[in-house]
């Protein structure tokens, strides 16, 4: 049996192309739609309940304001005097304090490993994060976001000295990531860094 060459097939239409070519595009993006909605979470409007200067919950739903860090909860910093004060719980009355001027409305941006919603939360015309970047109480922070978006805010809030650049701090980072230690060579188990 001898093998035949199959005969060249008919060029495609330039129509034919064409439709392809929207069916391949209108199947990517509902891809990409779908893809980036299983890494987000609706929060929408209502009431949010403040856990410390970063950190928000809304029912279920750890929300962490993306690009920013403030101090622990627990976290203690010096003022200009070198006077030791809660910096932590300072950072969180300044967060509420925000919260309580309008209805809050948090766009997710992802979901991270902890299944917290990486958020920008906003009251009327106010972006929350940039705020409490410039009233001294949050630094800007690369891990969760776009930080070099508040490095403007944290100068002039470094300049002027306030919140926690009116005297001494250890980054917040730097904090959990001591205790952290402490706590794991107390449990056996150190965690990683968020």
């Amino acid at each position: 049996m001898a093998w035949r060459r199959a005969a060249p097939r008919p060029p495609r239409s330039i129509w034919r192309s064409l439709f392809d070519a929207l069916v391949f595009l209108a199947v990517l993006f509902i891809v990409l739609a779908v893809m980036n909605r299983l890494n987000m979470i609706d929060l929408g409007t209502g009431e949010y309940q403040v856990v410390d200067g970063d950190s928000l919950r809304k029912g279920d739903t750890e929300i962490r304001l993306v690009g920013i860090d403030a101090p622990e909860y627990r976290q203690d910093c010096q003022d200009h005097s070198g006077q030791t004060y809660s910096c932590g719980k300072e950072a969180a009355l300044a967060l509420r304090s925000l919260m309580a001027s309008g209805t809050v409305d948090c766009e997710s941006h992802e979901v991270d490993r902890y299944r917290r919603a990486l958020s920008t939360c906003r009251v009327k015309d106010i972006n929350i994060n940039r705020e409490m970047v410039r009233q001294g109480w949050a630094v800007a922070y690369a891990v969760h976001g776009p930080a070099f978006d508040y490095i403007a805010e944290e100068a002039e809030a470094k300049r002027l000295g306030h919140g926690i650049w009116q005297g001494r701090f250890e980054q917040p980072s730097d904090y959990r990531r001591r205790n952290r230690v402490i706590q794991g060579n107390a449990t056996g188990v150190a965690e990683a860094d968020d």
